[in-house]
């Protein structure tokens, strides 16, 4: 028993011993442990570095053995990994130390994450908002220009002032792997008043940058053909003014009708000068313009100067949208007498079959348009049920350009009849079904007005606003603030893409108007 006991005895270590090789182990000076726990206090003399890291490894070994006795693998190999501890090791590790407070501040990479650059408050709202590298960063600013942080949930203008002003700083020549940040268009939130604003320019290729539409000049003297560029204009603006649209519609047209434009004069191309190549030419153009930097850029003010015509390349169903609005630009200029013969391959480039299949909506039958008629009246959310009175209306004959801006003064009894009274360039009257009249109803209800609102209240209104100056702006305008056309047009077709995902068949392109005008 003695025997066994002393051979237990030599390998297991008091509770001192194990104190030695805890503090070995998270890092303590060899001397400093020595000097607390393993010298003799008879001793004159302490212990050199090499003696106590010898006697510390050697209580190292005991304890790996100690665990392998007790079936510990885990454990003894943990402490395996203490071997190559040593004198020689030490040094470099502190030498390690020396070297890297040496060095001065260091720049940033993109792949590294928000948490080394920002504090935890901010790195944590950013995370969240699933911004988890510099890169990451970097292209939502690069893609949504100097309002990016309009995109991530709580990061306000002070907190935006601080990382772009950071990231302005770091424009500065940047290695291969470290090279890209933020465009030059990029400013802080308080200087966002104080970009410079765009100076009318002439229509050529030596233009620095593009210019919208109204703020085009005309060929100079000594360029192609000043009278052709003079004429284009003054064409291009004649068909955007030759009859009453929606501002949404002639936004839409006017954006093709300067991209068009633009592209022309880089090309060295006047209108009358189009052929099917050409257009061919343009088409393979919206799917790729460059280049990009004189193209493309975020969203920004038209009067500013680094506004740009394209955000980025078209999508098909982009690309087939704005074939559509030059189709129609040529047929007005072709029957004014431009063309002798209008081009064949308006619509889209040969070969090009997405955008061939997409180009305009086909059909919808009017099943399809009461089945997602009925599909509105079984949603509970508030911006459901204005989608449902919206396209209701629609339905009784009104456009949504229409709809946008009355107020329920509009709405009047005329017997058993419900009536809504519209005054534009051209005032009428229109019936409303009793569907219709009690989806309005429903819809002031949740906005939290009474079943007959104030004459004053927007007919038509969202329940939320967005946390924007203009969201704020009407939220204090009271129930007299409602949807406008572009909103109640996107409401529209938002609703339309979630009810369609819905359907066991795929169906034809949709827009609000078709509520009105599907066949039977």
């Amino acid at each position: 028993m003695n025997e066994d006991h002393g051979t237990s005895a030599a390998t297991k270590l008091t509770r001192t011993e194990f104190a030695v090789v805890r503090a070995y182990a998270q890092g303590m000076r060899p001397v400093d442990i020595a000097n607390r726990y393993l010298s003799d206090p008879d001793d004159d003399e302490d212990l050199t570095e090499h003696q106590a890291i010898a006697r510390i490894l050697a209580l190292r070994d005991r304890l790996v053995q100690f665990a392998l006795q007790h079936d510990r693998p885990e454990i003894a190999e943990m402490f395996e990994a203490l071997r190559g501890r040593s004198d020689v090791g030490m040094t470099r590790r502190v030498d390690a130390l020396s070297s890297l407070e040496s060095l001065g501040q260091g720049r940033p990479s993109t792949g590294h994450e928000v948490g080394l650059w920002f504090g935890p408050s901010l790195a944590r709202r950013l995370t969240a908002a699933g911004i988890h590298k510099i890169s990451d960063l970097a292209s939502l600013a690069n893609a949504r220009g100097s309002s990016w942080w309009r995109a991530v949930p709580r990061i306000g203008p002070k907190s935006a002032e601080i990382i772009t002003k950071w990231l302005i700083e770091q424009r500065g020549p940047q290695k291969d792997n470290n090279k890209a940040l933020i465009d030059v268009y990029i400013v802080a939130p308080s200087e966002v008043s104080r970009r410079p604003a765009i100076v009318p320019l002439p229509l050529g290729p030596q233009m620095t940058h593009p210019v919208p539409l109204e703020h085009m000049l005309p060929q100079p003297p000594g360029g192609p053909s000043p009278d052709a560029s003079r004429s284009d204009l003054e064409r291009v603006r004649q068909w955007l003014d030759a009859k009453p649209r929606s501002p949404h519609t002639r936004s839409s047209y006017r954006k093709e009708a300067e991209r068009l434009l633009l592209w022309l004069a880089r090309e060295r191309l006047r209108l009358e000068e189009m052929t099917a190549e050409s257009l061919q030419g343009y088409a393979a153009f919206l799917r790729a313009p460059e280049p990009t930097a004189f193209w493309c850029g975020p969203a920004s003010p038209r009067d500013r100067v680094h506004w740009r015509p394209f955000e980025g390349p078209l999508s098909a169903s982009s690309q087939a949208a704005a074939l559509r609005v030059i189709r129609a630009l040529l047929r007005s200029l072709s029957k004014a007498g431009l063309f002798a013969c209008l081009p064949d391959t308006v619509d889209t480039p040969e070969g090009d079959t997405e955008a061939a299949e997409s180009d305009g909506p086909g059909p919808l039958a009017r099943k399809d348009i009461d089945g997602f008629l009925d599909w509105l009246g079984t949603q509970s959310e508030a911006k459901w049920q204005a989608a449902l009175a919206a396209g209701l209306l629609v339905r009784d004959g009104f456009k949504v350009s229409e709809l946008a801006g009355l107020t329920c003064a509009a709405l009047r009894l005329e017997g058993h009849q419900a009536c809504l009274h519209w005054h534009g360039p051209r005032s009428r009257s229109l019936a409303i079904a009793p569907d219709t009249l009690e989806a309005l109803q429903k819809h002031w209800v949740r906005r939290g007005l009474a079943a007959c609102p104030p004459s004053s209240a927007a007919l038509l209104g969202p329940v939320d606003y967005p946390p924007t100056q203009r969201g704020v702006a009407k939220r204090l305008a009271g129930p007299g603030a409602g949807y406008g056309a572009s909103g109640l047009d996107q409401l529209l077709r938002a609703a339309w893409k979630i009810y369609a995902r819905t359907q066991p068949t795929e169906l034809p392109a949709f827009t609000p108007k078709q509520i009105r005008t599907a066949a039977a």
